[in-house]
């Protein structure tokens, strides 16, 4: 098949989609009728409030997610929305650009446009904008839009590589694309990457996801991250299918290094064209290549709120937790679980090699870290007693713009930015479990169910050093935790935690203790002569106002593990020699 072929053949089948002739969607969003159609919507994440807003002849539930809630849209921002379809990306686009801005939607299919336009009219639309054209040639000048968006599309396309470069040509320096698409994790059969049918039910021309990654970075974009994830799963799906599917959001930003942040040279002269920078923690103007720069996107600045305890959290995550007087990371009340498939009746409790390979390998794809099995220790439970006490430990690394970001409102936003995406990603695992036939239970990261330090350390992924946190050979103090409690009782429990020296080591250290600007660690004697570390919770101001200096302090994170083991182990020697 070529790609001239697929294309024709895609064509046809959303022509007839528009037209009312095809009621059906791609595979990843089949529905039937209107209601169908409305609960699929809701399902990949629009509200009813975004449903009502827009007319209902542009929703087709053509979708896999939806990009436009997790673009941070602003008023008088160009959008670009690739494959808009009926156009309801782009309404709901611009209603949040306001009348100061503009939505351009560019579809390949002439019918999907002309049903846009039409749609755009009867809802009073001035700001928006359809055009015909495809992907790999965007009818679009240079550097002329804010944000692309695009909603289970990309993977229709046969060249997704031209398609994503074509998209770095029409984003501005510092645009960012929000994408909603299907990825692979493991090999599809040759009969469906070669069926026609299949390519236009969104499957055919999914791309595995690391591959997927890197043809988005060898575009030219930075900072390529997935903030969402969930395994993909419908009835009727085919077998050979099941836990081979993701539904995936990926944002990622036009700048010349992964960084994220860009300068603009005002003075050639030195031979430099803006050189990439890493962040500081003022917004002073760099002068490092001898040539002044203006930092294109701002480094963040220390945030006014001066709250204890619960107080001076983000909005969003103070909706979600409860008032105490002791609030720290890990105690921020009940999560409602918001996995999409719901547990067996008669849940399996037995696991083979192969689904633990199958689990591992899907968990690591979305960005998990570390991997962890332990039963439930009750001294670990806060809240509810766990319905279940085999425990799933999962970690996920804090970003670099997390540490590097001062206390206050900014870092606090990126803190509660990785916990929900810490959720989701937990949430998708623990639909992937339940699909295969057994029960779970999952502990949000921001929940108080379970004391999740200690949790990761009896699973033998790493060890408490004296700030309290989990460090580990992999992120050493800088991860977030969560787990799925699971019906498994079979799962490779460790018995043996090779990390045990690094209390050793810490209590010879100490950097975390003087770098705590609230206090909060105090180093006490005990009547014998040793040293203790109390941790006093009301003064932490980690989940208040995302503070890091503990982790920012601590060798752990500035050296790696490898390398201060290795200090450990030397030191122990000369002292074991001085002995002998």
């Amino acid at each position: 098949m070529t790609e001239k072929e697929i294309k024709d053949f895609v064509k046809e089948r959303y022509s007839k989609i528009a037209a009312k002739e095809d009621s059906s969607s791609c595979s990843c969003c089949s529905e039937t009728g209107v209601d169908r159609i409305i609960q699929q919507a809701k399902a990949v994440g629009y509200s009813e409030e975004e449903i009502k807003s827009i007319p209902a002849e542009a929703i087709f539930g053509l979708g896999c997610g939806n990009p436009t809630a997790l673009a941070e849209i602003k008023k008088g921002e160009t959008v670009l929305d690739l494959g808009s379809g009926g156009g309801i990306d782009v309404f709901l686009a611009a209603n949040k650009v306001g009348e100061s801005g503009k939505v351009i939607g560019v579809d390949m299919t002439e019918k999907m446009v002309e049903t846009a336009l039409e749609n755009a009219k009867a809802g009073g639309y001035h700001n928006v904008e359809f055009k015909l054209g495809e992907i790999e040639n965007l009818p679009l000048e240079d550097n002329s839009v804010d944000l692309v968006i695009s909603n289970c599309v990309i993977n229709l396309t046969p060249d997704k590589s031209v398609a994503y470069r074509e998209v770095y040509r029409v984003l501005k320096e510092g645009g960012r694309i929000l994408i909603s698409d299907i990825v692979t994790e493991g090999h599809l059969p040759d009969e469906i990457r070669k069926s026609f049918q299949a390519w236009s039910e969104c499957i055919a021309g999914a791309m595995e996801k690391e591959e997927y990654m890197e043809t988005i970075r060898k575009a030219g974009f930075g900072k390529v991250e997935v903030i969402d994830a969930h395994f993909f799963t419908e009835p009727g799906l085919d077998e050979r299918l099941k836990g081979k599917l993701i539904s995936i959001q990926i944002k990622a930003i036009k700048t010349p290094s992964d960084s994220g942040f860009i300068v603009k040279s005002e003075n050639n002269d030195c031979g430099c064209e803006g050189p990439a920078l890493k962040p500081s923690k003022t917004n002073e103007t760099s002068e490092g290549c001898g040539c002044s720069g203006e930092t294109i996107l701002e480094t963040p600045e220390i945030g006014e709120s001066e709250g204890r305890g619960c107080e001076g959290l983000s909005p969003e995550t103070t909706e979600q937790i409860e008032e105490n007087d002791e609030c720290s990371c890990g105690c921020g009340g009940e999560f409602p679980d918001e996995s999409l498939v719901e547990n067996p009746k008669k849940p399996v409790n037995t696991i083979n090699n192969s689904f633990l390979e199958d689990f591992e390998k899907f968990a690591r794809a979305m960005g998990i870290v570390n991997i962890g099995y332990t039963r439930v220790n009750p001294e670990l439970v806060n809240t509810e007693e766990p319905i279940y006490t085999n425990a799933i430990v999962l970690t996920l690394e804090m970003g670099e713009d997390i540490i590097e970001t001062p206390p206050g409102s900014k870092a606090q936003e990126l803190n509660d930015a990785t916990y929900k995406k810490m959720g989701n990603i937990t949430y998708a695992l623990s639909d992937f479990i339940r699909s295969q036939g057994f029960a779970t239970q999952v502990a949000h990261p921001y929940g108080s169910m379970l004391n999740f330090s200690p949790l990761g350390q009896e699973a033998g992924l790493g060890w408490i050093g004296q700030s309290g946190l989990l460090i580990t050979p992999e992120l050493g103090p800088r991860q977030k935790i969560s787990a799925i409690l699971t019906s498994i009782e079979n799962l490779p429990v460790k018995t043996h935690n090779e990390h045990s020296w690094i209390p050793e080591y810490c209590e010879k250290c100490g950097k975390c203790i003087r770098a705590c600007p609230e206090k909060a660690l105090i180093e006490r004697k005990t009547c014998c002569g040793n040293k203790e570390i109390e941790f006093i919770q009301a003064r932490c101001i980690g989940c208040t106002q995302g503070c890091t200096y503990c982790i920012e302090s601590c060798p752990f994170d500035e050296k790696g593990y490898a390398h201060v083991k290795d200090i450990f182990d030397r030191i122990n020697a000369r002292l074991k020699d001085r002995k002998n």
